[in-house]
């Protein structure tokens, strides 16, 4: 039996869809029931129950699913002991704003060290990635701390950093003086649209000061909001991270939202955790972070301790 198929197999099982499945391996739909339908003749039994809107699996497909896990594991540390290099597909989900502070590094080490790995790679705002993951088209994510990990992934808390206001060179804000949340209900703000976590984090914080967000324009594009900012059509809401590179335009200035602070963590669909390249690249993600930390490129961001301790 070829361990790719196992391999299609659970991704289907993951994902509930052979459609959904097929496209993020990325395969034919066709291809991918021929596979199916010859495991399931290799079996002996159905694998998959069809329905109107994807597939589920049998008694014997889960029996199959909690077997084929462990083993494809094991077959993926015996590769790893025959060869160092990691090789095959790996799909990743990086915020927009984590382009300067880490994606341009990230990427960089990923191809001198692995050249084996095919990366695909998609830049997207929080709600955008969270739903590639849960729908199974990421492996490792990167975005907020979710207080209920969804069922198929695995998330580990990384660091926590402050929000940034930015606006007009005129506002004059001060990297070293704290903005209370009660100076944005005086201003436009421009922001991003709901369900971002940072726009809820914001509105939360208007809120204790009976304040409602004021927002002329809502923008899920990070370099929108900075530009909007600087030609002063209102102040917007950005996490460290977007200004710690250096922002676009002198004819801009930020400084810290007092108290409020945006909490990252990396999500692994547990469903690719035995690929060596996922686990290569959790690795590489994990030291890429640890070293910008270390060299204070991030402004005001705070490691927590799984991303402090060596991996």
């Amino acid at each position: 039996m070829d361990a790719r198929v196992l391999e299609w197999f659970l991704r289907v099982a993951e994902v509930g869809s052979i459609n959904r499945a097929a496209t993020s391996l990325p395969m034919s739909q066709p291809a991918l029931s021929r596979h199916i339908a010859a495991l399931e003749h290799e079996m002996g039994v159905a694998l998959f129950v069809r329905t109107q809107g994807g597939v589920r699996l049998t008694e014997p497909g889960r029996l199959l699913a909690d077997r084929a896990r462990p083993l494809l594991r094991q077959f993926a540390q015996l590769k790893e002991e025959v060869s160092d290099t990691a090789a095959g597909q790996l799909s990743i989900g990086i915020p927009p704003s984590w382009r300067q502070v880490f994606t341009a590094n990230f990427l960089h080490g990923m191809l001198a060290n692995h050249p084996g790995i095919k990366l695909r790679v998609h830049e997207g705002v929080s709600h955008a990635l969270r739903d590639l993951l849960l729908g199974g088209s990421l492996d490792l994510g990167l975005v907020p701390v979710d207080p209920a990990t969804a069922t198929g992934l695995e998330q580990t808390p990384l660091l926590r950093e402050p929000l940034i206001v930015v606006g007009p060179a005129a506002a004059r804000f001060d990297p070293g003086a704290p903005i209370p949340a009660e100076a944005l209900g005086e201003h436009k703000l421009i922001m991003p649209a709901r369900p971002n976590v940072l726009r809820l984090q914001v509105e939360q914080a208007m809120r204790r000061h009976g304040l409602i967000p004021r927002v002329v324009v809502e923008t899920d594009t990070l370099a929108l909001c900075l530009d909007l900012a600087r030609q002063g059509e209102g102040w917007t809401v950005v996490p460290a991270c977007s200004v710690s590179g250096g922002v676009p335009n002198a004819s801009v200035s930020w400084g810290p939202l007092r108290g409020v602070e945006l909490t990252w963590a990396l999500f692994e669909n547990t469903a690719r955790s035995h690929s060596p390249a996922v686990r290569q690249a959790r690795r590489l993600m994990l030291a890429t972070l640890r070293d910008t930390l270390a060299a204070g490129r991030w402004f005001g961001a705070e490691g927590l301790a799984d991303l402090a301790a060596p991996s």
